[in-house]
């Protein structure tokens, strides 16, 4: 994971203190939800080539270890990607704050570059469809 950020360049939507927020999705972003290893996937080919990587939350715990891509809003209204789920209006995330990139519960698997940076949609859908058919389960 990169640097963390100044907290004078932290999101307005970042939570301030030690204690993780819950916070709407379809207000500063958007998020798209995908099992660990296919986010961890999906970053690494994006990284690979070059590719900007917005914000990700990784929540590892559980039966089912979650990553969560903020994107832009509006994203989850046309995202049709399998195995992924797209929250928007009305759906809530987690967020850790800024200085939280290390477990228990949920925190940043890459932090924010900028405070108005997240996720390229089209570019997290090109990683995880290479992705797919680099396993070949197009």
């Amino acid at each position: 994971m990169q640097d963390a950020i100044q907290t004078a360049r932290l999101p307005r939507w970042m939570p301030i203190g030690s204690e993780p927020d819950l916070c709407p999705a379809g207000t500063w972003w958007d998020a798209i939800r995908a099992p660990e290893p296919v986010g961890r996937q999906a970053v690494a080919l994006m990284e690979k080539q070059g590719l900007p990587v917005g914000p990700v939350i990784l929540d590892a715990g559980g039966r089912e270890p979650r990553m969560y891509f903020l994107a832009p809003v509006g994203t989850a209204a046309r995202w049709e990607e399998p195995g992924t789920v797209a929250l928007g209006a009305s759906c809530h995330v987690v967020v850790p704050p800024a200085d939280r990139n290390i477990g228990p519960g949920p925190h940043w698997f890459w932090l924010p570059a900028r405070p108005h940076v997240l996720t390229p949609p089209d570019v997290l859908h090109r990683a995880l469809v290479a992705r797919r058919e680099h396993e070949g389960t197009t």
